[in-house]
This record gives structure tokens, C-alpha cells and sequence, in this order.
């Protein structure tokens, strides 16, 4: 099967990309710059700024599926004005969904937010992605995930790791999820299927709800000497874990997240053993792929 990945050069898309390509997919990469991993150099790629009708139907010709990952967010770096986050995130959108329709594509997968909503232009657009997806599939019948991603930004490694109680997701549950679905979108198990993709730790709902007070104890139980390093590391604990009820994409597209705050103990546990300055690491581009 054929795949069209758009935001394939950024951080998400580089991971699906790896993840298709591990499973079997043929790949095509579009992006407005070049992807710049070594590793994915030599996959077809395409220059596609998907505000562009050209470029876009250029790229999903001859596609069995896309991943729409393409799009401005508010955390990026340089920041980017409000008219290009509209811009990009709406007008691609709408551009993308009408090349898949010429071309008859019936299996899309669509990269929404947990920001979705109106607090901030950002989140208007996964609003109005969103129901542009809904309305898609309304008129051709389509197979379409709706993958209301948390927060898998690069940071500092002990941010991700407190980041992972809050609103962060590893980057490896964000592939996973995404190949999941549209594999799930091209043998028809889906019609119109929405899901968050967040993190899963396996706590007692006690533990979730009081984890400053409880947490602790849990963690050093699953882990032995976490309590020392989450001391000693200075790694903010939040007085309640933030947990989503993931069943559903479980039953539907097969898709449980496999990286939770244990498997960043464990890590951490690993480093500080070997002696390794965490401070200096940066995270994904110094975890698995």
C-alpha cells in the first residue's frame, strides 16, 4: 500500500514515516522542506506546500492513503503568526481533503490536537479540520482517524518525563497510534473514528487521583529507587495525573501506548547508574526511535 505522509519532515512525521516503512508501507514524504534524518533520505519525497492545489493533488496522486500530519502549531519555534497558523492548518486542510477526493482516496488519517477548541486560533483550526474531515467522509463514504494527539514537542529529557503525568505523550505511542489507524481506515474496520492519543501508566485510580501523596510509594514498588531519583532529579510531581479512558481505540484500530512515566523511571534509573548527565539530553532525538 501506498501512503502519503504530509509534515513528513517534522518531528511526528519523521516517526510515522519510520513506523510505515517498518510495517511494510511504500512512503511518499511531502513537506515544504526536506525531511533531515539520514535515515529517511532515500524515501521518496516531495516538495508540497498543502495551501498550494497543485502541490497537493501532485502528491496524493497514485496514493492508497494519506496521513495528514502537516500543519503550524502555537509552541513552534521561531513562533509563527496566527494568519499562517489559519493558513496552513484550514485552507491545507480543505486542499488536501479535495485532492483525496479527485483522486478517490478513501483512507485518511488527520493529526488533530488536544488543544481543540476556542481558546486560541490553533485550536479553532483542529475545530474546523476536524469538521472538514466530518464532512468528507459525510459525502464519499471515507475510512477517516481523527488522532487528537498531547504534547510530544522536543524538550529537555526530564521535562518529557514529568511532562508524561500531564498532557505528554512519547513519540513512539504517536507513531504507533497513527499506523494503527490508517491500517485500521484501509480494511474498513472505521467509518468516522475519533480518539486521544496520550500516555496509559497503569495506575490505581487512587494513584491517579493523588499521586503527590500516593505516587511516590507506587513508582518505588514498580521500580526500585525511583523515590531517590525523582528526589534527586527534583522531578515535579503533579497532585493528579492526567489519564484518558483509551478503550475505545483498543477495540477499534488495536492501539494501546506503550511508554508511560515507569518506562521513563526505568530509563532514567539506567542512565543515572551509568553515570550519564541527564541535564544535557534532549528528547526524542536521544530515546529509541
Amino acid at each position: 500500500m501506498k501512503v502519503l505522509v504530509t509534515g513528513a519532515s517534522g518531528n511526528g512525521g519523521q516517526a510515522v514515516c519510520r513506523a510505515l516503512l517498518d510495517e511494510g508501507f511504500s512512503v511518499r514524504m511531502s513537506d515544504v522542506f526536506p525531511v533531515p534524518a539520514e535515515d529517511l533520505k532515500k524515501v521518496e519525497f516531495l516538495r508540497c506546500d498543502t495551501r498550494t492545489a497543485a502541490d497537493v493533488r501532485r502528491a496524493v496522486q497514485g496514493m492508497d492513503a494519506v496521513i495528514h500530519l502537516a500543519a503550524w502549531h502555537s509552541a513552534h519555534h521561531p513562533p509563527v503568526s496566527d494568519d499562517t497558523i489559519f493558513a496552513v492548518n484550514v485552507d491545507g486542510t480543505f486542499q488536501l481533503l479535495e485532492a483525496c477526493r479527485q483522486e478517490g482516496i478513501q483512507s485518511i488519517v488527520f493529526a488533530s490536537s488536544m488543544a481543540y477548541g476556542w481558546g486560541s486560533v490553533y485550536g479553532v483550526t483542529k475545530v474546523i479540520g476536524e469538521d472538514l474531515c466530518r464532512a468528507y467522509h459525510e459525502m464519499t463514504g471515507a475510512a477517516i482517524a481523527v488522532l487528537r494527539y498531547h504534547e510530544f514537542i522536543p524538550r529537555p529529557y526530564l521535562e518529557y518525563g514529568a511532562r508524561l503525568l500531564a498532557n505528554g505523550v512519547d513519540r513512539r505511542d504517536i507513531a504507533s497510534a497513527t499506523v494503527a489507524s490508517i491500517k485500521a481506515a484501509l480494511e474498513r474496520r472505521i467509518g468516522l473514528f475519533k480518539t486521544i492519543v496520550h500516555t496509559n501508566h497503569g495506575m490505581p485510580k487512587e494513584v491517579i487521583n493523588d499521586f503527590r501523596k500516593l505516587g511516590p510509594d507506587w513508582c518505588e514498588y514498580q521500580v526500585p529507587g525511583s523515590r531517590r531519583l525523582m528526589q534527586k532529579y527534583r522531578i515535579p510531581l503533579p497532585e493528579k495525573v492526567e489519564q484518558h479512558d483509551l478503550s475505545e481505540a483498543a477495540n477499534l484500530i488495536g492501539w494501546k501506548p506503550s511508554v508511560g512515566f515507569l518506562d521513563f523511571l526505568r530509563d532514567l534509573k539506567a542512565r543515572d547508574e551509568r553515570g550519564i548527565d541527564v541535564t544535557k539530553i534532549w528528547v526524542p532525538s536521544e530515546l529509541p526511535s
